[in-house]
């Protein structure tokens, strides 16, 4: 087999790991999610466990512990939309009252709901409820923090209607640091989200960049969210972030930026776009962060077969078929079709990877088993601007060890300007 197996799984099955979280509702709560749902960590990040505990005994009792609900995305969120209204009326309440502390845990409270409601994918009236709702209460709720997060709408002014774009504006969340402006300007980050990770979860990333003195800008990836690039084209991201590059600059003088100094994050399958744009983009960006994408093999068919069983906690396989446009009322379909053609989006066989990029650093964990980590070693290892950091023992994305290594990363790579 050419892939590192994974030593985190139990079982194998058809020579990849397979995971005992995926075999009931009781089974993905207990031995995947209660933990980072009580440590606070993503999916949670902002919730509390009170209010997850109910859902998932719902869930338990109407589905008779079958994880079949959890592949019904309607079915799976309806539990979810009670407890994050009520929490949303209570911080609705709060705000009234003048007890701005009290709203804004309620109302991120209430987003970190919605957003476990409607993952990993949205694809169902539920879902898009759930998304919608999410972000309502999350731009309520982060509009009181200090920076304060503002909605921000782009011009998609590269977009190809031909090619899948949609027109329309790009949607983003900006914060900018507080105290004085450095003489240059604010470095910027693009914080570029994943799979099911979307701009409205992410505040803990996003602090921890701000306090270091970077302005954040956070949006979708094609496919994702409300992301309008096409999800089908592989070139649709250098339409996106052409466009986002040229809002900088021309923003500049109004918020503040360096527009010499524009950096970017990407996470989990942002990672793929990410290093996708250090390349593309390698004269109009400072320095590229990869944090646990992939990039090749991730579209090897025998990997795609191994997802659905593997460290995701929903149907990966289903949910990257979707994001990558390829989308049937039977998921079996519309993963078959994706598997049979996914190969025209890996960066190694578009000559992408063989092109210079800016200062760019690719980390993940080896034992990573939503993408595979040959594909860090593959991306990781090109090139006299790329650093590589694979973490022993750690799964996908390398946490917690990966966040200390990307910031001081990045702070290493900034103290080089001139």
């Amino acid at each position: 087999m050419p892939f590192h197996v994974q030593s985190t799984a139990a079982a194998l099955r058809d020579g990849f790991p397979v995971f005992a979280h995926h075999e009931s509702v009781s089974a993905l709560w207990s031995q995947k999610w209660r933990q980072p749902c009580a440590a606070g960590i993503y999916p949670f990040g902002d919730g509390r466990l009170e209010d997850f505990e109910p859902i998932f005994a719902e869930l338990r009792a109407v589905s008779g512990d079958d994880p079949g609900i959890l592949y019904r995305p309607d079915d799976y969120a309806a539990p979810f939309l009670p407890v994050g209204d009520r929490l949303t009326l209570a911080a609705q309440e709060a705000a009234k009252q003048g007890s701005t502390e009290e709203a804004r845990e309620l109302f991120l409270r209430a987003a970190a709901v919605y957003r476990v409601a409607r993952v990993p994918v949205v694809r169902s009236p539920l879902g898009r409820q759930a998304w919608e709702k999410g972000k309502a209460a999350y731009e309520r709720g982060t509009e009181l923090l200090d920076p304060p997060n503002v909605p921000v709408a782009i011009p998609f002014r590269h977009a190809d209607i031909a090619a899948g774009d949609r027109a329309g504006d790009i949607p983003a969340y900006l914060r900018v640091p507080g105290g004085p402006r450095p003489a240059a300007g604010w470095p910027v980050l693009l914080y570029i989200c994943g799979l099911d990770g979307y701009r409205t979860d992410q505040n803990a990333a996003i602090q921890a960049h701000l306090d270091r003195g970077l302005a954040t800008l956070t949006f979708e990836i094609p496919g994702t969210g409300d992301c309008p690039a096409a999800p089908n084209d592989p070139t649709s991201d250098d339409r996106l972030i052409s466009s986002i590059l040229d809002w900088i600059v021309a923003g500049a003088p109004e918020f503040g930026f360096d527009p010499g100094t524009i950096l970017a994050r990407g996470v989990s399958t942002g990672g793929y776009h990410a290093v996708r744009i250090a390349h593309t983009h390698a004269d109009r960006l400072f320095a590229v962060v990869a944090h646990g994408g992939g990039y090749h093999h991730m579209f090897d068919a025998d990997w795609i077969s191994a997802q659905n069983q593997m460290e995701f906690p929903f149907a990966l396989a289903d949910a990257l078929a979707h994001k990558f446009g390829y989308r049937d009322p039977d998921p079996a379909k519309a993963v078959a079709a994706y598997a049979a053609e996914a190969h025209r989006f890996s960066l190694a066989d578009s000559g992408v990877l063989a092109s210079p990029a800016c200062r760019l650093l690719l980390i993940n964990g080896v034992e990573d088993s939503i993408f595979p980590i040959e594909d860090s070693i593959l991306a990781g290892t090109r090139g006299d601007n790329t650093d590589l950091i694979v973490l022993g023992g750690r799964a996908h994305m390398g946490e917690p060890a990966a966040e200390p290594a990307i910031h001081a990363w990045i702070e290493k790579a900034l103290a080089t300007r001139t």
